[in-house]
């Protein structure tokens, strides 16, 4: 969910990790469906090779972006994506996003500074060695490549998992509880 003004950030990144990584690629979600021909006009400007999911296309060997301008697809590439940079983060003014869903689906978690709608839970995350904090391009990029190695990124995405599973257990046994009051309100409402 890359908004329009951190674009050039995210690219900057993934091209000075593709220099020591080239078989990377980057799964470009933008925020706002409509910016999308702008992003292809930046992609098209860097000169990276990608391929647009909403006209049927499908990465190649050589593909650096895919450009995912569709609705209704974050669980594939949560789960695709073996580190997601929670974006709408890296600038000022959208607050970042939850970083639940990534940490359900596998996914190691990166994040910038701007994220005071989700302060606490990145707090967590980042505790449990489960997130890591970006600020620019060189950062994102570091961590990228860090996490390009397969047992970092597992090691961490694991550690998201725990955090976003904590707690299921309880959660489990409310909703049963729950389940078994409705179900003997059922059965009175039913004599009555």
């Amino acid at each position: 969910m890359v908004q329009a003004d951190e674009l050039n950030m995210v690219i900057e990144a993934h091209r000075r990790a593709i220099r020591s990584a080239h078989r990377l690629m980057l799964i470009l979600v933008p925020q706002d469906i409509d910016s999308t021909s702008a992003m292809v006009a930046e992609l098209e400007a860097q000169g990276l090779r990608y391929v647009r999911w909403s006209a049927g296309g499908y990465p190649e060997e050589t593909t650096q972006v895919l450009l995912a301008d569709t609705y209704g697809e974050m669980g594939l590439w949560y789960r695709l994506a073996p580190v997601t940079l929670m974006a709408s983060s890296l600038t000022t003014g959208h607050g970042g996003r939850d970083p639940y869903e990534p940490a359900a689906l596998g996914s190691a978690i990166v994040y910038g500074p701007n994220v005071s709608r989700h302060l606490s839970s990145y707090s967590r995350f980042a505790r449990a060695g489960a997130a890591r904090l970006v600020r620019d391009a060189p950062s994102l990029a570091a961590a990228i490549l860090r996490l390009n190695a397969p047992d970092q990124a597992a090691a961490m995405a694991q550690a998201a998992w725990d955090v976003a599973t904590e707690g299921a257990e309880v959660t489990d046994k409310v909703l049963e509880k729950i389940e078994e009051i409705l179900d003997r309100r059922s059965l009175s409402d039913a004599g009555a």
